[in-house]
């Protein structure tokens, strides 16, 4: 097989050394909490994901703005907004490398995100497009184990119009897809109770209940 995982490795290890720092950073790669907060203190290099479970996979990244927000001040009166450095993203880019190669399109998807200049902020976002789940689904469908490199980045402006371009991040993630039953006979999975439900991600699983 070939090295997907050092590939990943070596892709996340390098996003901050650039030549040019990007206006904005994707930082900290991590799947979020139950209730979609995500974790600043934490990061994966990779993760897991049974599409007999969930059929997509979410990744949250602590974002950080390299732009200085500066009012402009003539006499008394302020005539620049300080957030006139704001930024808005509005394209997600999205390709995938797999083990074995599945060929799966890479795809530019509209997103909407805002973020004040030099604050620091989190995004979530779900990272498999409706192809790449219905190839690994397929592919994986009776037993079959494909790992995937996502790689994505996210452009967008400024509100006076300057272009803005994230950092490339890759993130790998090993997909199966595995029927789950309960330890208990006669339980069966409960019903998601929770925004951002951790089952199938991960190795997590979701609660039994009886009928």
């Amino acid at each position: 097989m070939k090295p997907i995982y050092l590939a990943a490795l070596l892709a996340f290890g390098t996003v901050s050394c650039v030549d040019n720092i990007p206006k904005l950073q994707l930082l900290s790669a991590t799947p979020p909490d139950e209730d979609c907060t995500v974790p600043e203190d934490e990061a994966l290099l990779s993760g897991s994901l049974n599409m007999a479970l969930s059929s997509n996979y979410n990744l949250g990244f602590v974002v950080t703005s390299n732009l200085t927000s500066t009012p402009i001040v003539v006499g008394e009166g302020q005539v620049a907004d300080p957030d006139s450095n704001a930024i808005y993203l509005t394209e997600l880019d999205l390709s995938y490398r797999t083990e074995p190669e599945l060929n799966i399109p890479s795809a530019t998807l509209p997103v909407y995100a805002a973020f004040r200049a030099n604050e620091d902020s989190t995004l979530l976002m779900s990272v498999l497009t409706r192809d790449a789940q219905n190839a690994l689904f397929s592919a994986t469908t009776g037993g079959g184990i494909v790992d995937v490199l996502v790689t994505m980045r996210i452009r967008g402006h400024t509100i006076t119009g300057g272009s803005v371009e994230t950092n490339e991040l890759s993130y790998a993630i090993t997909v199966t897809t595995v029927p789950y039953i309960c330890p208990k006979p006669g339980e069966f999975p409960a019903a998601p109770t929770v925004l951002c439900d951790q089952r199938g991600q991960n190795g997590a699983v979701p609660l039994c209940e009886a009928p």
